[in-house]
């Protein structure tokens, strides 16, 4: 009986996999090729199932989203919506914020975000970290300089 109640999180976890990260679309010809790129994104996948869990559970605007996400995520997420997220952001907060970086517009009849849409959105979530990273390399090059 615990295995069958746990067919759901695999079965959303393999949804997330193909409808979400497009695993199905790669078009790598070897496997040594493909197998590094799914195992990426089979650990992205779960960090984003995590997410839509914590998300849905009834504490999700009490708790704080870097119980689920690293606190630079949040930090970057914040910036990026300075006028929305201010203080301690809640795990509701910072998913619906990255469904909406996807394209969902947090309409109170649009529903909860789905899988492409929070793929969409954590995407382009790691593009502002990667120049958050950047910048904050070249900061500190040019700082140790003067």
């Amino acid at each position: 009986m615990a295995w069958y109640q746990c067919r759901w999180v695999i079965e959303e976890y393999h949804k997330g996999l193909k409808t979400g990260c497009g695993i199905e679309t790669l078009q790598f010809e070897q496997i040594g090729r493909l197998e590094p790129a799914v195992g990426v994104l089979s650990a992205l996948t779960i960090t984003l199932l995590q997410l839509r869990d914590a998300a849905r559970a009834p504490n999700a605007d009490v708790r704080p989203a870097t119980d689920v996400v690293s606190a630079e995520y949040v930090e970057v997420l914040t910036q990026r919506y300075p006028q929305r997220l201010r203080g301690r952001v809640s795990i509701n907060a910072f998913y619906r914020h990255v469904a909406h970086l996807g394209g969902h517009q947090n309409r109170k009849g649009d529903g909860f975000p789905g899988w492409i849409t929070l793929w969409r959105g954590w995407m382009h979530l790691e593009a502002l970290v990667l120049g958050y990273r950047l910048a904050q390399r070249k900061q500190r090059r040019t700082c140790g300089k003067s």
